[in-house]
């Protein structure tokens, strides 16, 4: 009992650590993150819309000031004007009808002067009358800048004849213009117009109105008030004199005060739901735990738990070892064989990825009620463990009776699955091996079954494979071929990258490098890629290896900087965490542009999880790779994977290629794929080309690049000066 309510504290405690907790820091940080995300949205749109005020309203302060020149200037360039100034004595009632009147009128200068050469004031214009030249003095200190600037400009044969800004007059902000007064009898700019325009209330009032703001006013300060709008007034000789504020507009706070209170609700509604689920799993978990504790007290139930699959019910490895040995033990006496049969599901993991580990558990149970149903009570079906079972086939006569049962096994399994309302399907491979036909121990039966079953992946998965001799033979060549590539890749010896040429439609011009690697083993000779690379990714060499393809392509990349590199992508590789991260690193490293590689990629790198891949070829052309699509038009669906992925290139597989002139429809096939690829806006290029007759077929449909063994076959890149060179040449 002590012991019983001991194991009932370990689980509260377990839940509690294991569950509870973990929840609870989750709601939390969720919760954090969605209100500091509508916190900045709503801090982001107000700073966004206070800055597009400041913009307004700094570009209609720069419209007033191209105004006040424009205005100005209608008198400046008058020649009447000049005329009039040029007499020995000005004649007042004309200038106050033309000039002060005028120019207060129409454009609403209030301060208005006409000065000599020396600056001083000939006439005088203030608020709609004329003052005594006296009053000059409040606005002679603070338009000297302009009357300094526009000397220096006149000093200069091509100066400026007129100029604007900005300076504090009585205490307030005001334009200021000052231009010189051009004609035939003034054209020595002995005299200047000087026109102000107080930025007052008034005219405060009139932009405000036109640019949409509230409250708008000016204070001597540069401080920001709170929660407005700023925009600093600087004098014409960089001074700063004040600053126009507003009251700003903040509709990310409107947003906030909207949605803050729906937020609040349904993240109550959350915490109440989770609240109702915990406690519904902690009931079902204290159900749980009661049960097994029963379980556990009967003597009979823990022999069966010794032995079964809590999960399946299904013989644990300790029952299938022992039945397996009963069954060696008895064809010893008899003439009958027995089969064993190793399988492992297909597509287990994406499952279990996809729809979570109860649902995993659930195909599991499945499974073992479909493969229950498909064998004899004399056999035994079996789990060992994960999607691996096993069943043990006695009593038959030949291979045959194995091969029917894997093939039942097999269109069963390709039969859906219901998960969760969600109707699933996975697959099924399958090794056989045949006792006392290719063992007759226990172990050795089960090391060959497994041999078998790797073939059956190998080969395509959704298969069954019988154990051959030669098989584990080719394993034992495999483990020796794959320890000898471990210590090529380390010592780069007798590892090679070849490389062969993409000609132009002529066939005469080289337009790009496929980077290939080439292994001469010590001893079985030249390994092809076609079963390096399988080796490569059984034993996890594949990314290192095609990294190292990657930077001795970079360095011929910077021998021949007008030709991109082509540099394959395994599947393996391509899927690998940080792969964009880390060939982005190489070719920084070697100082080359990523717009000179172009990263090759199988239709095998896009099925098996869509939106990784596509986020990682996006990945890689926003950082600068071309994309090309190899072997184009051999899988079942890459005419979706064009509207799926941007791609920049597609080349079209060898086996097109090679059936031109032999298949009827070979012809038609391509050039439907270069019109595709055309359509897109895709580069399509044509592998395999060996004769002069494909080469005329390939530039007839329109494909833009060629290769193939016509042209060259793959080189070292010794050879590429001359390679490139005899081309041009010819």
């Amino acid at each position: 009992m002590i012991k019983i309510m001991k194991i009932s504290d370990n689980f509260r405690h377990h839940f509690f650590k294991e569950v509870l907790i973990p929840l609870i820091i989750v709601l939390l940080i969720t919760f954090s993150a969605g209100f500091f995300t509508l916190h900045w949205a709503g801090v982001r749109t107000n700073n966004d819309e206070t800055a597009l005020q400041q913009q307004i309203v700094e570009t209609t302060l720069s419209q007033a000031l191209g105004d006040m020149l424009k205005q100005q200037r209608s008198l400046t360039q008058w020649q009447p004007l000049a005329d009039r100034l040029a007499q020995d004595k000005p004649d007042l009632q004309w200038l106050n009808e033309n000039v002060g009147a005028w120019l207060s009128t129409m454009f609403d200068h209030q301060l208005i002067y006409l000065l000599d050469a020396s600056g001083h004031p000939v006439y005088l214009w203030e608020n709609g009358r004329n003052v005594p030249a006296e009053q000059f003095g409040h606005v002679a200190f603070p338009v000297r800048a302009f009357m300094q600037s526009l000397q220096q400009q006149h000093s200069l044969k091509n100066g400026r004849h007129d100029i604007v800004g900005f300076a504090l007059i009585d205490d307030g902000p005001a334009i200021v213009a000052l231009g010189q007064i051009s004609g035939n009898a003034a054209d020595s700019g002995q005299y200047s117009m000087l026109s102000i325009r107080r930025m007052d209330s008034g005219w405060l009032a009139s932009l405000a109105q036109r640019s949409l703001l509230r409250d708008l006013h000016f204070t001597n300060t540069l401080s920001r008030e709170a929660d407005s709008g700023f925009y600093p007034l600087t004098s014409f000789d960089g001074l700063a004199i004040g600053s126009l504020q507003w009251q700003a507009e903040r509709p990310g706070s409107r947003m906030l005060h909207a949605i803050t209170p729906v937020m609040l609700l349904v993240s109550l509604v959350i915490i109440l739901i989770c609240i109702v689920m915990m406690r519904r799993l902690w009931v079902s978990a204290m159900h749980l735990s009661d049960s097994v504790l029963q379980l556990g007290a009967s003597e009979a139930q823990a022999q069966h738990l010794a032995f079964h699959d809590v999960l399946t019910g299904l013989p644990n490895r300790a029952l299938v070892e022992e039945r397996m040995s009963q069954a060696l033990v008895r064809i010893a006496r008899q003439k009958d064989k027995v089969a064993l049969l190793l399988l492992d599901l297909d597509r287990f993991k994406t499952i279990n990825d996809t729809y979570g580990h109860q649902a995993g558990d659930e195909l599991i149970v499945q499974v073992a009620h479909r493969l229950n149903g498909l064998v004899r009570h004399i056999d035994t079906v079996g789990r060992l463990g994960g999607d691996e079972f096993v069943i043990i086939q006695k009593e038959i006569t030949s291979s045959r009776d194995a091969s029917e049962l894997c093939q039942r096994i097999i269109n069963a399994m390709s039969q859906p699955f219901l998960l969760l309302g969600n109707e699933t399907w996975v697959g099924v491979s399958i090794g056989v091996v045949l006792a006392p036909d290719d063992a007759t121990e226990r172990m050795e039966m089960m090391r060959k079954a497994d041999i078998a079953l790797y073939e059956a992946k190998n080969q395509g998965r959704g298969k069954y494979r019988m154990f051959e001799r030669s098989m584990d033979e080719s394993l034992k060549t495999r483990q020796q071929i794959g320890a000898d590539l471990r210590h090529a890749l380390q010592t780069k010896r007798d590892l090679h990258v070849f490389y062969q040429p993409l000609m132009d439609i002529s066939g005469q011009k080289v337009v790009a490098l496929e980077a290939l690697i080439r292994w001469q083993h010590p001893v079985h000779g030249r390994i092809s890629p076609t079963e390096l690379i399988p080796v490569a990714e059984d034993i996890g060499l594949i990314t290192q290896l095609g990294e190292w393809v990657l930077r001795e392509a970079c360095r011929v990349a910077r021998l021949w900087p007008d030709l991109s590199i082509a540099v394959n992508v395994s599947p393996l590789q391509f899927r690998s965490p940080g792969f964009v991260e880390r060939i982005k690193a190489i070719v920084n490293k070697e100082q080359i542009s990523p717009t000179h590689i172009e990263l090759e990629i199988t239709e095998g790198v896009l099925i098996e999880d869509e939106k990784t891949a596509k986020g990682i070829i996006d990945e890689l052309r926003e950082a600068g790779f071309r994309i090309a699509l190899d072997d184009f038009g051999t899988g079942y669906s890459s005419l979706n994977y064009l509207s799926n992925f941007a791609v920049d290139k597609i080349k079209i597989d060898r086996s097109f290629t090679q059936s031109l002139g032999v298949t009827s429809n070979s012809s038609a096939i391509i050039e439907s794929v270069v019109k595709l690829g055309h359509a897109m806006g895709l580069t399509v290029t044509a592998e395999g080309v060996e004769t002069h007759g494909q080469m005329t077929a390939l530039a007839r449909a329109g494909c833009n690049q060629l290769q193939g063994y016509l042209f060259s076959e793959a080189v070292p890149k010794e050879q590429l000066d001359q390679l490139i060179n005899q081309r041009h040449a010819s």
